[in-house]
């Protein structure tokens, strides 16, 4: 339990930040909704609306580093398995070849 929630933090984390931000968005605008007086209206602006803003950007950017380390992960997967056919190739190669002369590959040549 402790190793998935290690692996998977950033995504708790980008998910929470998220949530938090529209809660403060919301209570921004119902700071700013309530009040007629322009002047209070800006610190509602700045608390709710800009720190909503933040910690959304903040939450993303926590979700997108998440899915980029996922996608690294899989890319060395693929890659340590191409590795793996190349060397199961070439070993069946050599063991083929055993003084054996090798036939020519031709190559079809494509009309552009």
């Amino acid at each position: 339990m402790r190793d998935r929630l290690i692996k998977t933090w950033r995504i708790i984390a980008g998910w929470g930040l998220i949530a938090a931000g529209v809660v403060l968005l919301g209570l921004g605008w119902v700071g700013v909704s309530g009040n007629p007086d322009i002047a209070r209206q800006l610190s509602y602006l700045v608390s709710g609306g800009i720190g909503g803003l933040l910690l959304g950007i903040i939450g993303v950017g926590l979700l997108v580093s998440q899915d980029l380390r996922a996608d690294r992960d899989r890319l060395g997967r693929v890659e340590a398995a191409m590795l793996e056919v190349r060397e199961v190739v070439v070993a069946q190669s050599a063991s083929q070849s055993n003084g054996a002369p090798q036939k020519a590959v031709r190559t079809k040549k494509l009309d552009a």
